[in-house]
């Protein structure tokens, strides 16, 4: 079996490094896309979304959180440049239901915001949103 290695990096640390994959799922712009065996090179932009590595049978499957940057799959290689990601383990449930609230009052009344401020806000709740779900689903029962 042909694996990938992936790495995902932000500008403030590497989230994960060198990671291998048997496939993946990741969030585009254009949709999500399937990474298989055999994949075509291709750089894409990224949107908000859980991004999955498959590690096949010898390896766990991970789950991360990416918001928006590029991805580039060349050869055996992916790497991930994201404005934020983490890990659904590294996830701060409480942390993440406080940005919701907090972006979700400040949307309640957008009266004196600019349309940048209140799209900030709503991109805000949209990865509170995610980060709840993301860690309550990959939470050991």
């Amino acid at each position: 079996m042909k694996y990938y290695t992936v790495d995902i990096l932000t500008p403030s640390k590497i989230i994960a490094k060198s990671i291998p994959a048997e496939s993946l799922l990741i969030p585009t712009v254009r949709g999500q896309i399937n990474v298989l065996e055999n994949h075509t090179h291709i750089v894409t932009k990224l949107s908000t979304g859980v991004l999955t590595v498959f590690g096949g049978p010898d390896y766990a499957d991970r789950n991360f959180l990416v918001s928006n940057g590029v991805c580039k799959i060349l050869e055996n290689k992916i790497t991930v440049l994201a404005n934020t990601a983490e890990e659904s383990t590294d996830v701060n449930v409480e942390r993440a239901k406080l940005s919701l609230q907090n972006a979700e009052e400040k949307l309640k009344n957008t009266e004196g915001l600019s349309l940048e401020e209140i799209d900030e806000y709503v991109q805000k709740a949209e990865r509170a949103k995610l980060r709840i779900q993301l860690a309550e689903f990959t939470r050991p029962r």
